[in-house]
């Protein structure tokens, strides 16, 4: 059942990497799979909890480092785009929260690694595509979980 979600979001990342942006029906249909995937896999109550814990720790994380940014250069780079932070909120119904914390480092470190070695590569100045490295380690993820269930 969880393989579904990986339509929409093998598109979001070709065109995340090709155009740093994504279609927003490609996201929503992929915010609704991965909602209806979560309430099938664990129910409502579950998912509900998964959603408003992951979304406190979310905003947590992202007013940290909004703050930090303002306190080191008294001003705040449009890093992150709103596409990137939708695609990250349809994450929350899919991970418990320290399942979501966890996916969420590993995810963001395999990012930036893959960004500095394309930065050092094409000896330019590129931006990270956050929902493709983000959504790679999904797809990982998701196949990863559904070979070894039916193994």
């Amino acid at each position: 059942m969880q393989l579904i979600i990986l339509i929409p979001l093998v598109s979001m990342i070709v065109s995340d990497y090709r155009k740093r942006s994504v279609v927003l029906w490609q996201l929503l249909l992929f915010g609704m799979l991965v909602l209806t995937v979560s309430l099938v896999n664990y129910g409502l109550q579950p998912t509900s909890l998964n959603i408003a814990t992951n979304m406190i720790l979310s905003l947590l994380i992202g007013l940290s480092v909004y703050f930090y940014f303002l306190l080191k250069y008294k001003s705040v780079p449009p890093v992150i785009g709103k596409g990137d932070i939708l695609f990250i909120l349809f994450l929350t119904p899919f991970f418990t929260p320290r399942k979501f914390l966890i996916f969420m480092l590993v995810s963001f470190v395999a990012t930036l690694l893959i960004w500095c070695i394309c930065a050092v590569l094409r000896k330019r100045h590129v931006n990270i595509p956050l929902i493709s490295g983000v959504g790679i380690c999904l797809c990982i993820l998701v196949t990863y979980q559904q070979l070894t269930h039916y193994l």
